[in-house]
């Protein structure tokens, strides 16, 4: 499903990227020249990890700096399974190192059974992980976590419980079993 997805973003920027020129569109040149500027962004991000001696997760700019996440947020898998896609796109094996050292180091998220994102957070890192090298390391983090996940599930309501209610900036909203949409992307998870 990604790599569909991938493909299908990718098919988007090329009709987009040819639609707007007036002679031809050479899709090679588009493509190379993205995945090229990826490398360039990315690669910065990963200096910066890097020379700061941690492991970080980058989220998002803020006020011009940029903003890292605890393992426990659910976007923490986002940058390791970006090394993933990076080292498809590149073949280069930087991505694939990288993305071996960002993903094991998500390896406590297996047994978080206090929010449903455990889903976003081990599909992306360890389910690429995992899709790419076909490592029975990673697969037993898949099936530990999806374990994991599966303690949401309520029966009386028969839904996996997005948040515990006691939890968080939910927990003052009084409900007694919070569940949003997001919560579809991490059945995956549980297959």
């Amino acid at each position: 499903m990604k790599q569909g997805l991938l493909t299908l973003g990718l098919g988007v920027m090329l009709f987009s990227a040819c639609h707007k020129q007036d002679a031809g569109c050479n899709q090679d040149n588009i493509i190379s020249d993205n995945v090229k500027f990826a490398t360039q962004q990315i690669g910065r991000q990963v200096e910066i990890i890097e020379e700061s001696g941690k492991i970080l997760n980058p989220r998002t700019i803020k006020c011009d700096k940029i903003q890292y996440v605890p393992i426990e947020d659910w976007t923490s898998g986002f940058f390791p399974g970006t090394m993933w896609y990076m080292y498809e796109l590149t073949g280069d094996e930087k991505w694939k190192n990288l993305g071996v050292k960002y993903t094991e180091d998500l390896d406590s998220v297996k047994y978080l059974t206090w929010h449903h994102d455990v889903g976003f957070m081990i599909n992306t890192s360890y389910g690429n992980a995992y899709r790419i090298t076909k490592n029975d390391t990673y697969k037993d983090v898949i099936v530990e976590a999806a374990k994991s996940l599966s303690t949401r599930f309520r029966p009386i309501p028969g839904v996996i419980q997005s948040w515990d209610e006691d939890r968080g900036w939910q927990g003052t909203r009084g409900w007694m079993c919070p569940v949003i949409i997001d919560n579809m992307m991490n059945l995956e998870l549980l297959f």
